[in-house]
């Protein structure tokens, strides 16, 4: 086994990068396989998650390619978004002093983006198989120079139903190819594709008795499914966690607690499929530059995300698939370094954790959750943790920003000059004329408005006193005058109103509505006599 990446043969570029990623000696996986690929053979790995297995084909394949050459040389498949632009980002950190490029190409990003970049020359594209089939078949992705395929979490691409669409790919390639195959499990279905599909490979497995890494400290806490909230915010205030991530079984649960959080002053975000991709993305990105310290996510969403030094993994909800205990807590402990696993069980959920036990080959340890004087004795700690790890505050307003919400919300003017109730203040003119300070100087120009129009009817009916309007300048209703025939019928006959002051009295709302009616009657009648007389004036003089 080597014991530097010096001995492995690798360049010294190369070498200098992944020096710069903190990478001092290589994993035992990489001590296998790098040399096996180097010596242009096909291989086969089978070992756990975080084994650092993505600097074995990324190290290789730069190593031999030759970014001058035409067309992409390295393709890589991965089974979910998230983790083909992880993929691509650690080996464009490898690539740092060459002159290699590289993209990543996935569903739900801009393939008229995706596509400008391919036609400008990259040497590795890693994507999802359906984007990179579509490519294929509009011709805008060439693999006539394609020397290496990489098959990134094999068995997770057959759990996906993407296994049809990698054997369409694989068919479109040169026969005179690399092919790199690196699986958790081997299915039947990927054996008969390394069977059909790669020359004589070599078979990589990093034997382990367990599935999980020995450096996960994994145990449970037994829980009522409604005191799930209370009993995640005491192990987070007692663990204090740097980085944590809690998985939950479905969207709804994910939008709950994180909710949840976010009212306890938590800086957390939620991660799952109704997220749209570039908010997602952007999500991962701050997690892993650190500007919020908890990640609530489903096991679909958060496939193939990697980060550094992630202290805990918190099952919020035990897993229905036993695979994805193993893919949920293999993001922590990476590399070495000492990780936590906790799961919150609830009577219900006991089976299916005896069963994880048994597929991982490990014993999970329950232990009891802590008790009030370990909670009370943390809580003070935790009120300056959760403090520092908060999200950021929103910039305070500008001053200029406070002044013009204090000016709308008193209700001052451009002169600063105080309007009760949002109303201009008047101030006396020389003329002894009252004159606004505000700048409705529409008010004084209504009022001349309405001036003019009342002398305009006062003109047309002399010796009449106009009426004021309140708010419109309507002219006032003509009153006409009208003379009641002794034997006239209906409402104004003698007769009716000698009933009318017969009758016994009657409410005021009924003769007040009676009179009304009566005066629409008359006006009615009044109104058609001197229109008559008008017009028969007009035709026959007088």
């Amino acid at each position: 086994m080597n014991n530097t990446f010096n001995e492995l043969g690798i360049s010294a570029p190369i070498l200098k990068a992944i020096d710069d990623m903190g990478f001092k000696t290589p994993t035992e996986v990489q001590s296998k396989a790098i040399p096996h690929i180097l010596n242009n053979e096909d291989l086969i790995v089978m070992s756990k998650t975080g084994s650092g297995k993505t600097a074995v084909f990324g190290v290789s394949i730069l190593q031999l390619t030759n970014p001058e050459e035409a067309g992409p040389q390295g393709l890589i498949l991965t089974p979910a978004r998230e983790l083909a632009v992880q993929v691509d980002n650690d080996i464009r950190k490898m690539a740092k002093y060459l002159k290699h490029k590289t993209t990543a190409i996935y569903g739900q990003h801009n393939i008229n983006l995706e596509t400008q970049i391919l036609n400008k020359g990259v040497s590795i594209v890693t994507g999802t198989p359906g984007r990179v089939f579509d490519h294929i078949s509009h011709g805008t992705l060439s693999t006539k120079n394609i020397r290496f395929l990489v098959l990134d979490e094999a068995d997770r691409m057959l759990d996906m139903g993407f296994l049809d669409q990698v054997v369409r790919i694989v068919k479109t390639l040169p026969k005179e190819r690399i092919t790199l195959l690196f699986s958790a499990t081997m299915p039947p279905e990927i054996h008969n594709i390394c069977k059909r599909y790669m020359n004589n490979p070599v078979t990589i497995e990093i034997e382990s008795q367990t599935k999980t890494v020995d450096t996960i400290h994994q145990v449970y806490y037994r829980v009522n499914y409604n005191e799930k909230n209370t009993q995640l915010n005491r192990l987070l205030i007692v663990e204090k966690p740097e980085s944590c991530m809690i998985f939950c079984n479905t969207k709804a649960a994910v939008d709950r607690v994180q909710s949840f959080l976010g009212k306890k002053g938590y800086s957390s975000r939620a991660l799952h499929g109704d997220i749209p991709q570039s908010k997602r993305l952007n999500t991962i990105q701050q997690f892993k530059q650190g500007k919020f310290h908890i990640l609530v996510a489903t096991d679909v969403a958060a496939r193939g995300i990697h980060i550094e030094d992630l202290s805990l993994v918190i099952n919020y909800d035990v897993p229905n698939d036993k695979d994805n205990y193993v893919h949920r807590i293999g993001r922590t402990g990476r590399a070495g370094h000492e990780g936590r696993a906790f799961s919150l069980v609830t009577g219900d959920d006991i089976i299916s954790l005896y069963e994880i036990e048994e597929h991982i080959g490990t014993l999970i340890l329950e232990e009891e959750l802590p008790d009030e004087e370990a909670f009370t004795k943390a809580r003070e700690e935790a009120a300056q943790w959760i403090k520092a790890n908060s999200l950021k505050e929103k910039a305070p307003r500008s001053a200029s920003a406070d002044s013009s919400v204090k000016q709308k919300r008193t209700g001052q003017n451009s002169k600063s000059n105080r309007i009760p109730n949002g109303r201009p203040e008047y101030s006396k003119r020389p003329d002894g004329q009252s004159r606004h300070t505000g700048k409705s100087a529409s008010s004084e120009q209504r009022s001349e408005r309405i001036k003019s129009v009342n002398t305009v009817h006062s003109d047309k009916q002399p010796g009449r006193t106009p009426v004021t309007p309140i708010r419109t300048a309507k002219p006032p209703i003509r009153s006409v005058s009208r003379h009641v025939s002794p034997n006239a019928t209906g409402l104004n006959s003698p007769d009716m109103r000698r009933n009318s002051a017969a009758a016994p009295s009657v409410s005021k709302v009924q003769t007040r509505n009676t009179s009304k009616t009566e005066s629409a009657a008359n006006n009615t009648k009044a109104n058609k006599q001197p229109l008559l007389k008008r017009i028969l004036h007009k035709i026959f003089g007088n």
